[in-house]
């Protein structure tokens, strides 16, 4: 008997260790500025979020812990992030230094908040993006041949006054060469530096990416969502439950955007999202 009571007076005072801190207002909820893109083991990257006071609030003075962990081993590699930036933006560098998927999270006031899985790939793998060689650009060969021709017309011009009788079949020819060599130069592609285009989603695809951005942006500690809630320390449910919450697109792109354009009442910030960014968390959240 006595041990039951003190099991359930464990579980209370554990429980209450969670939860006193909500109550009490010690709650704040980290949102990422991006996603990490690809990450490489042994290559330093930055890490920047937001840390909100209920999730509004701007929350300047704290020394938010950046914990990750490399699945099935005991490694573990730990960062404090630092103020960087406006009020209650912090930075750090983290270096992964193995291949695999790493889980990690941010303590920043407050319960951890877990983060989307890191996929790390050898650095070994990865394709070296070189530059491109301007000397292999094959547009200039016409030129070249059109300033040859220019050049031998002008030298037939100079022999013609000079009265010499090959001149004038000279000046025909550089005028012939040189016009096929800058027609030539005219027609041919422009070589335009390599810029990134933006890369098309599958729709399946899309939807991963906004569930990732759904957890990312903390989302899950205001929003209950069946997809989701595993990664939820504590929830405190300020928002409605989106599990089967729809809404039409043009709706959605104004709240996520500005939710006081939306609905002037509304107690959740602007988080600064990409139209990328809100695009796909529009899939995730209408995807049922």
């Amino acid at each position: 008997m006595k041990r039951t009571i003190f099991v359930i007076g464990l579980t209370l005072l554990l429980a209450m260790t969670f939860t006193i801190p909500v109550f009490a207002g010690g709650w704040a909820v980290v949102t990422l500025d991006e996603l990490p893109g690809e990450v490489e083991a042994g290559q330093p990257f930055e890490i920047g979020f937001m840390v909100r006071q209920h999730g509004v609030t701007p929350l300047s003075g704290q020394s938010p812990i950046i914990r990750a962990y490399l699945d099935g081993t005991k490694q573990s590699v730990s960062v404090i992030a630092e103020d960087e930036g406006g009020v209650g933006h912090y930075a750090a560098i983290l270096t992964l230094p193995e291949s695999g998927t790493w889980q990690w999270e941010i303590e920043a006031f407050g319960a951890a908040q877990p983060m989307p899985a890191l996929t790390v790939v050898d650095a070994s793998v990865t394709v070296a993006k070189s530059e491109p060689v301007a000397a292999s650009n094959p547009s200039t060969y016409p030129l070249l041949v059109g300033g040859v021709g220019l050049l031998g017309a002008i030298g037939g011009l100079l022999a013609l006054q000079r009265k010499v009788r090959w001149a004038t079949a000279f000046v025909m020819a550089g005028i012939l060469v040189s016009g096929v060599g800058f027609v030539s130069a005219a027609g041919q592609p422009k070589v335009a530096s390599e810029a990134k285009q933006p890369v098309s989603l599958s729709a399946d695809e899309q939807v991963s990416l906004g569930r990732n951005l759904f957890i990312a942006k903390g989302c899950t500690l205001c929003h209950s969502h069946s997809e989701t809630n595993k990664f939820r320390e504590f929830g405190v449910d300020m928002g409605p439950n989106l599990t089967n919450f729809t809404a039409s697109p043009e709706y959605l792109r104004i709240w996520l955007k500005d939710p006081s354009a939306a609905k002037s009442t509304a107690k959740m910030p602007s988080l600064g999202l990409s139209e990328s960014e809100i695009e796909a968390l529009i899939a995730f959240i209408n995807d049922k």
